[in-house]
């Protein structure tokens, strides 16, 4: 949910029936792209986490342009694992590190998991969103 004050936005986030904000995020000026460590961080926790099942991480969308907006722009992040690997229990555990990387860093981490063969799949198909993401994103190959 995101929640205007004045001219502040900030975002208000439900984890496990805890409510969380990461207005402080919004509040204290930083001198760093927010958006471009939360993406690192993001990337260097999956791939530490998942070093064997995750095939290939791409960061993409306006985080990689350069055009972030504050908190309104999320983190556009592409993650594809092996065919073995669990996907349900990995998809569910890089949910979590996306949410506590949100609260870290302050933007969202707007994540999309598939397997090696619905992402090869896809691409052979001409599907236009992967090969945005393949040829505007940042790779993280693992």
């Amino acid at each position: 949910m995101i929640v205007t004050e004045g001219r502040e936005i900030y975002m208000i986030a439900t984890h496990n029936g805890s409510r969380m904000s990461n207005r402080e995020h919004v509040s204290a000026p930083s001198s760093t792209n927010a958006h471009a460590v939360a993406a690192e961080e993001f990337a260097d926790r999956a791939r530490s986490r998942f070093e064997h099942e995750i095939v290939q991480l791409y960061v993409f969308g306006s985080t990689i342009r350069g055009e972030t907006r504050g908190l309104s722009s999320d983190v556009d992040v592409l993650v594809v694992l092996d065919e073995t690997a669990n996907h349900e229990a990995i998809g569910e555990v890089l949910r979590d590190l996306a949410y506590d990387i949100m609260l870290e860093y302050g933007p969202v981490v707007e994540l999309h998991v598939l397997s090696e063969h619905e992402f090869e799949q896809s691409l052979d198909r001409g599907n236009p969103f992967l090969q945005n993401v393949v040829q505007e994103g940042r790779s993280y190959a693992c």
